[in-house]
């Protein structure tokens, strides 16, 4: 039997889906961890993160020279998935356990929290910085790249929606803020299913598209091959990125301190019920990437979503408490983050491919690990942007209800952050030219072969 396109769908879409089953609980609950059950201090949260992502720095190059490196049978990048899986898991579980057992010294619980955290990046890296140069391996056709990154990210979605909405309820039914090994009890439900995604993931795909030559790449020469147009794309989702990142960031003190319970709902049913909006506009959005790309292409397509999230934040603004106004604020964000979040992996795809066929240096592994750093970057940068705006509202982790000042600083990260990188997306991606130019290089290469026959 032939190995079908469907299975190889599928098992691309499993290693995002496991990824979502990790990062996303770190990126949210972490930072609530470290504030609201260690009780440390914002600062001291901010240094852990933001000072592990020069680290990641170091590390996600590596792991990009690594990539390009790699001779395995199986190909370059699908051996990662299995080599990372069961780390990633156990160092997801020890981020949210052993700073719990010297919690009463808070020096050496800093310190713990910050090997854990860095180990943990780490593993995250030897799985995702192969799953982001994989895409070119798995297909030449641009069409199907387009339906593998819908899958991605239809099923990374899934992955997401599981933690946003069975979290909380976990966390509180081992104990919460009460006990502190709840969040690692929690993580340790989500991280034995990545482990089973990504050994299934190696399992069902293939690497067929085979680099014209082989060559070991160094980093000098793979550092030949980034270009202006690589340098606006990666800066560009960078920021995209990290208003994205500082929102998620920010869920779970948006609602449990500024928005509270609704009538007779709890914060943690609002936050399930968001989990549903949010799950099913991203899946809704992904799903139209094919649609959109096709009658207006990939720039201008996700200049529309970025204007219809700033719409859906705007909306956030004005709704207050107003339940209804939250779930039409959640579903105009989400739907197009859905879309955005996977056309960032297309048009990665692409720019590689477009620096590639520039330079004649083929470096995927590289250039992804640059756009890999740069991602973890906001999700550090994020943990600092809010923690900073919360220390400056004067933000208590002991008082239920915060002050009216706090509250007006944690919208400010919740929405007002969001806002501002959208704005700033939109205007970078009028610089994008790489789309075009990408494919005049094609049809030039089309026709030097045709030539040479």
């Amino acid at each position: 039997m032939g190995f079908s396109k469907m299975r190889q769908r599928l098992g691309y879409g499993a290693a995002d889906m496991a990824s979502n089953l990790i990062w996303p609980m770190i990126c949210t609950y972490l930072t609530v961890y470290y504030t609201d059950a260690l009780l440390l201090d914002a600062i001291s949260v901010s240094i852990i993160t933001l000072a592990s992502k020069f680290i990641d720095a170091v590390t996600d190059v590596l792991m990009g020279i690594i990539v390009d490196k790699t001779k395995f049978k199986s190909g370059k990048c699908r051996p990662y998935f299995i080599i990372g899986a069961i780390p990633l898991a156990l160092f997801a579980v020890l981020t949210f356990w052993l700073p719990s057992m010297v919690s009463n010294d808070k020096v050496l619980c800093v310190v713990m929290a910050f090997v854990t955290f860095n180990l943990v990046s780490t593993c995250y890296t030897v799985v995702n910085t192969p799953l982001s140069a994989i895409l070119p391996s798995l297909s030449s056709d641009g069409s199907e790249r387009n339906i593998l990154v819908t899958f991605r990210m239809v099923m990374a979605a899934i992955g997401s929606f599981c933690v946003t909405f069975f979290a909380l309820p976990l966390i509180n039914n081992f104990g919460g803020k009460k006990d502190l090994y709840s969040y690692a009890w929690t993580i340790g439900i989500f991280a034995i299913a990545a482990v089973v995604l990504l050994f299934f993931s190696y399992a069902n795909t293939r690497e067929v598209v085979k680099p014209k030559k082989e060559e070991k790449i160094k980093l000098k020469e793979g550092i030949k091959a980034i270009n202006g147009q690589y340098i606006l794309f990666v800066i560009t989702m960078f920021i995209y990125l990290l208003g994205f990142a500082v929102k998620q960031a920010g869920v779970f003190y948006y609602y449990n301190y500024y928005v509270g319970d609704l009538g007779g709902l709890k914060v943690a049913e609002i936050i399930s019920i968001q989990a549903i909006i949010t799950s099913l506009g991203m899946v809704a959005g992904q799903l139209t990437i094919p649609f959109f790309c096709k009658i207006m292409g990939k720039k201008k397509s996700s200049i529309l979503m970025n204007i219809i999230a700033l719409i859906g934040n705007v909306v956030f603004i004005f709704c207050g408490n107003n339940l209804v106004g939250i779930c039409a604020g959640t579903a105009l964000v989400w739907f197009p983050l859905g879309y955005l979040m996977g056309m960032r992996f297309a048009l990665l795809a692409d720019v590689v491919e477009y620096c590639e066929m520039k330079s004649g240096i083929r470096a995927a592994g590289i250039l992804s690990s640059l756009d890999s750093f740069l991602a973890k970057l906001a999700f550090g940068l994020n943990v600092t942007v809010i923690m900073v705006l919360m220390q400056m509202g004067g933000y208590n982790p002991k008082l239920i209800e915060q002050s009216a000042t706090e509250k007006f600083f944690i919208q400010l990260g919740f929405i007002g952050v969001p806002i501002l990188c959208i704005i700033a997306t939109v205007v970078l991606f009028m610089f994008f030219k790489f789309d075009k130019e990408l494919v005049k290089l094609k049809e030039n290469d089309t026709a030097e072969i045709a030539a040479e026959n």
